[in-house]
């Protein structure tokens, strides 16, 4: 999301986000920071437009109870999700089930071993306090928040229950105590990322018919 989009590109974007998004825009302090939500939620418009046939101005959003929002209105029948992360941005669509992504910037400086030990279940953080040194343990917390946070947002929760969850790669995260259950009814998967990145898609039900393709998003069509 930085300079390979030029300032015309991003006025562009601007241009198709409904006043809310706008708004939200607007109170970054950083123009860096409000170039990155507009370049991350043009894209997501574009991406579901071309989804729906829609144009991409006409999206409008319904959001969930916390937050995640979802298509609706006359342009609706998909379910997809945004996560932005550095210079990152993703987004996942499904057109059967809810979905979640996550992606997050490798981070050695970070305290992961402290940020593990608040937040993870105890065998993950001792996995993450026993990896061997500041960017091993980086890498391996930014894998695991990132599977915590698509399983949350794929779910529809409060990030809070996620990050308790154990959530090995593929299959529903075993063993998830009462009242986090719910996490057994889904499917968490490690997904590529740029270097310095982790990301992860998650979605509910069983993944013998799931399949995850990748597509870099290479802007908006000239018309």
């Amino acid at each position: 999301m930085g300079d390979r989009w030029p300032d015309p590109l991003v006025a562009e974007l601007l241009g198709i986000l409904d006043d809310e998004e706008r708004r939200r825009a607007a109170a970054y302090r950083s123009a860096d920071d409000r170039r990155r939500f507009v370049l991350a939620h043009g894209a997501l418009r574009h991406v579901v437009a071309g989804a729906l046939g829609a144009p991409p101005g006409e999206i409008r959003w319904t959001r969930g109870p916390h937050g995640k929002p979802e298509p609706a209105g006359r342009w609706c029948g998909v379910h997809v999700n945004l996560s932005h992360s550095g210079e990152v941005a993703m987004v996942a669509l499904c057109p059967s089930r809810p979905v979640g992504v996550d992606v997050q910037q490798v981070l050695p400086r970070l305290d992961a071993v402290a940020m593990a030990r608040r937040w993870f279940p105890p065998p993950e953080a001792a996995a993450v306090t026993a990896a061997p040194g500041p960017e091993a343990r980086a890498r391996l917390f930014a894998r695991l928040w990132a599977r915590k946070e698509a399983l949350t947002k794929a779910h529809g929760g409060r990030l809070v229950e996620g990050l308790r969850v154990a959530v090995p790669p593929g299959g529903p995260p075993p063993d998830t105590p009462a009242p986090d259950a719910w996490a057994r009814a889904y499917r968490v998967h490690d997904i590529q990322a740029p270097a310095g990145y982790r990301a992860a898609v998650a979605v509910p039900g069983g993944g013998a018919d799931l399949a995850v393709t990748h597509h870099d998003w290479p802007g908006p069509a000239p018309p």
